[in-house]
């Protein structure tokens, strides 16, 4: 697999938030900036003049194509020019925190994402909730919106809506006595028809279960589809999946890997991409992933991610729940949001706006690059005829899509257990005790030395 930074942003995605270096120290202080944030200047024709004005946007690797598209766009309608620099995953946070503690107006509009926006909140990025912003957030999938606040306001706006979304090879689930068109809605259907599914190295479901880059995101997707259960309280101080909701989502899983219905054997070095890949090769019936890897499936990307798939045999659905009616997922959003220290935010919001709106965002959705986050676009005519994951997008998206950022890390305690089981180490009791346990200690000492 590539090792590009793509490839290495998109796996982020999959693991718990982590404390961002020197950030919870760092105090809201110093100048807003800009106090007139809407007041666009107009050329003779009426239209928006930012001439002589240079925006410098600090990016992560998922978002910088989509940036860099609409910034030139932008250009050619505003004479404003746009620098987007993509920041490493591994940098980011100290960066981020330097803005913080050097009040730096050099950068105009910032990467956001639900752990950037949790832990830096109000200290860095200004509240676009703030009535002097103006802006109708009822445009975007609402559940971007909560992701992307912290502190009592809005701090990003969404560029897309990525989740984790089911998808599957319709001739094999045909050929396994399956309907093409609704597949099963629940994951014990699902290992019902292992068998049908597996034909010499090729099983029902490729996923990454003892990948070395954390595994919890794949944990939550079982556990959010189960009504009421929560892996963290709201204030991150309490483990809460000790319960039998918390072994309940074990046990699916642990009744998956024994139906043999995952894929076994798999390294620590396959990954979110590679089980992309595998599907791509028809070496798996099916995999849970963003829908940038549906795309990809589906030939979007044919130099960078080769497939041997038509498209029509490419399904998409909401991933199956552990009970029946239900669905889980996790949220892979992703914005931008405005440096309360910059001195351009009228010009940023501007941009902002155009790399958000209906136009731009079209194109892109179009383009497969991303799923939009503007609802009205994910379901146009326009994109349901040419990007039939739309719909189901926005189906996933009122579910639970809970992440759990956090300002530890509670993931390697889980993944550990996952792996164990996956790998026939422990069963499913064990697998949740020893999981439960970990995370607990986790939280103990985040408490006991924060």
């Amino acid at each position: 697999m590539s090792s590009s930074p793509l490839f290495l942003n998109r796996r982020h995605l999959l693991r718990g938030a982590v404390l961002l270096a020197g950030a919870g120290a760092l105090a809201a202080c110093g100048d807003s900036g800009d106090e007139s944030p809407t007041v666009v200047p107009t050329n003779a024709s009426g239209k928006a003049d930012f001439k002589g004005t240079t925006l410098q946007v600090w990016s992560g690797s998922t978002v910088e194509g989509p940036a860099k598209a609409a910034s030139e766009e932008w250009s050619k309608e505003t004479g404003g020019t746009v620098v987007v620099t993509a920041i490493p995953f591994a940098e980011r946070s100290i960066k981020f925190a330097g803005l913080i503690s050097a009040q730096d107006s050099s950068v105009d509009l910032l990467y956001a994402a639900g752990s950037f926006v949790g832990r830096f909140g109000d200290r860095l990025y200004e509240n676009l909730s703030d009535g002097k912003y103006g802006i109708d957030t009822g445009a975007y999938v609402p559940a971007s919106l909560p992701i992307l606040s912290a502190g009592g306001g809005l701090r990003g706006l969404p560029v897309h809506s990525e989740m984790l979304v089911y998808i599957y090879n319709k001739t094999m689930f045909a050929a396994a006595g399956l309907d093409p068109e609704n597949p099963p809605k629940t994951w014990d259907e699902l290992y019902a028809k292992a068998g049908g599914l597996t034909s010499g190295s090729r099983y029902g479901c490729a996923i990454p279960w003892t990948t070395s880059l954390g595994t919890g995101g794949y944990y939550l997707v079982f556990l959010n589809s189960i009504p009421g259960a929560k892996l963290l309280s709201e204030d991150r101080t309490q483990v809460l999946f000790d319960t039998p909701e918390g072994l309940e989502a074990f046990e699916a899983i642990e009744r998956g890997v024994k139906a043999g219905f995952f894929t076994p054997a798999l390294g620590k070095d396959v990954e979110d991409y590679a089980t992309g890949k595998m599907f791509n090769d028809g070496a798996a019936a099916s995999i849970i992933n963003f829908a940038e890897l549906w795309g990809y499936a589906v030939g979007s990307n044919t130099k960078d991610f080769p497939t041997t798939l038509k498209p029509e045999e490419v399904g998409v659905a909401t991933v199956p729940g552990v009970r029946a009616g239900t669905t889980g997922s996790v949220n892979g959003f992703e914005g931008f949001g405005l440096n309360k220290f910059g001195k351009q935010k009228a010009a940023a919001l501007h941009f902002l706006q155009y790399l958000t709106g209906t136009k731009y965002q079209t194109e892109m959705n179009l383009a497969k690059t991303l799923p939009s986050s503007n609802t009205a676009v994910l379901e146009s005519a326009e994109v349901k005829a040419n990007y039939p994951i739309g719909p189901v997008i926005a189906e996933q998206g009122k579910g639970n899509l809970d992440r759990y950022a956090s300002p530890y890390d509670w993931e390697p305690p889980i993944s550990d257990a996952l792996r164990r089981l996956y790998t026939g180490e422990t069963t499913a009791a064990e697998a949740h005790k020893s999981a439960v346990a970990g995370v607990k200690k986790i939280v103990e000492d985040y408490l006991a030395n924060g």
